[in-house]
């Protein structure tokens, strides 16, 4: 077995984990486990992300002789959560289309080292800006995060999506756009109570 480190790229630990390197499959899981877990609670509850993660690495796991070598190994790794989520919200729902569902019923939060790190201004802008995110349809909102925070290309937020290129693209300009005026309405707010 080789010595994998931090700095391993995802490729060689990929094609290591395919040639069934056990140390190479424990470095992706350990590696992007906590990473996937922080885009999928946006997606739905914990115990569910937290299933699917699993499932999808015994997945990987039972299979990786198939498997192809992935362009992006993390760009495979979201797209196939994503999908995993998915599934489980279809199961626990019966079949109701869930991108439909009540927004309550799709929590949608920031990661909590997001939330708390820095000081108290710091604090007050997060929650500011996640409130602004909350007013986002669920759809604008994963585009958004999945471009700005995850920093997939607009392809790549297409396919985890499961959407055209364009879509994405107009997906991330229309949450843009309506960050913007909901900045501009606020500014506007405060010097009007000045």
């Amino acid at each position: 077995m080789k010595p994998f480190t931090e700095h391993t790229d995802d490729q060689a630990l990929w094609a290591a984990m395919r040639a069934g390197d056990e140390s190479a499959f424990e470095s992706l899981y350990n590696r992007y486990f906590q990473i996937l877990f922080s885009y999928g609670k946006k997606l739905a509850a914990e115990e569910i992300v937290s299933d699917a993660i699993q499932d999808l690495f015994i997945n990987i796991w039972r299979s990786r002789r198939t498997l192809g070598q992935a362009e992006s190994v993390r760009f495979y790794l979201f797209r196939s959560v994503r999908r995993e989520i998915v599934r489980s919200l279809k199961n626990e729902t019966r079949g109701e289309d869930w991108e439909d569902l009540d927004e309550n019923l799709l929590p949608v939060q920031m990661s909590p080292e997001t939330i708390y790190a820095g000081d108290e201004e710091t604090f007050e802008q997060t929650e500011q800006i996640r409130r602004w995110l909350d007013l986002l349809p669920p759809r604008q909102h994963e585009a958004l995060l999945l471009r700005y925070y995850h920093n997939l290309e607009y392809a790549e937020v297409a396919q985890v999506l499961n959407i055209k290129e364009q879509t994405a693209r107009n997906l991330v300009q229309k949450a843009l756009a309506i960050l913007k005026r909901v900045a501009i309405l606020l500014i506007v707010g405060l010097l009007l109570n000045q």
